[in-house]
């Protein structure tokens, strides 16, 4: 097998595993499932490594080998995370976020964020495709990091509230929608879901399925009529249960997707078919009508 292509199955390891990775893990790892002999495994690591494509991260005293976002990283067909202060060549295409490092939950690194940031482009997709109104009003539950707020702002939502409960999370989004242009009409907040009144045209919510299933009748009765849910945060095995808990609330699948385990969707009540030439959608969309 080529070093390139080596590289390649090295990264795709990393992006897509369910856990962290250790040197060690990816050696034996990428050896017994390709065949590839380790000398040449380690070679293409460090190669990685030294591109600045991955990087050793160190926690509890274990290091382990992550995506690096110290250059520029594609996340999804549109939006691309950067570092602060990045001043390189982006295409006009591409949509970036910039995103300090930080310990709030939202990096990019973790599949449930790339799938997050894919069902936000798939949702303004949808919209479009079947003449719904422009998302204005949006609710991001648990912003973490706040980079889906900011992907919201991004992609032309003008009233946004991002929620979180975390003292910490709360001053890291304050400082990464500091960091981008777009996002300075992001409000950070710890409110209370109770005190929401009105309704929105899209909640965000990246949480764990306890807390989905929970807010599954809050999450209904504010949404506008077509409103609908960003959801992601719970495993491939949890999907069945998470669906047939918001069918109960009138709100199913729009569209879907997984990643190492992980699975992300858009909640809400299907529109007419979408147009299957539509270039507004984007390439791997998924709609479930």
């Amino acid at each position: 097998m080529p070093l390139d292509a080596i590289k390649q199955r090295v990264h795709d390891k990393v992006a897509g595993s369910r856990r962290r990775l250790t040197f060690k893990d990816l050696e034996r790892q990428i050896s017994a499932i390709d065949g590839v002999p380790k000398p040449l495994v380690r070679t293409a690591i460090r190669s990685l490594i030294e591109a600045g494509i991955l990087e050793y991260r160190y926690t509890f005293g274990q290091s382990y080998i992550e995506l690096s976002f110290r250059n520029p990283v594609h996340v999804s067909n549109l939006f691309t995370i950067v570092p602060p202060g990045y001043s390189g060549k982006m295409s006009p295409h591409r949509l970036p976020i910039a995103i300090a490092p930080g310990v709030s939950f939202g990096s990019g690194r973790h599949p449930t964020s790339r799938l997050s940031l894919q069902a936000l482009e798939s949702a303004w997709a949808y919209r479009t495709s079947h003449g719904m109104p422009a998302v204005q009003s949006v609710l991001d539950i648990g912003t973490g990091s706040g980079i889906l707020a900011i992907a919201a702002s991004c992609l032309g939502a003008s009233t946004i509230t991002a929620l979180d409960i975390d003292a910490c999370a709360r001053s890291e989004a304050r400082l990464n929608i500091g960091l981008n242009q777009e996002a300075q009409g992001v409000q950070v907040s710890d409110r209370p879901l109770s005190s929401f009144n009105g309704r929105f045209d899209l909640v965000i919510a990246n949480l764990r399925l306890p807390t989905l299933v929970t807010l599954s009748g809050w999450v209904a009765s504010h949404l506008a009529p077509s409103g609908c849910l960003v959801v992601s945060g719970f495993r491939d095995e949890e999907q069945d249960r998470l669906f047939a808990c918001y069918a109960d609330q009138g709100l199913q699948p729009l569209w879907q997707k997984a990643l190492a385990g992980w699975g992300a969707a858009i909640l809400g009540v299907p529109a007419s078919p979408a147009t299957k030439d539509d270039p507004s959608l984007p390439a791997d969309h998924s709609f479930c009508l």
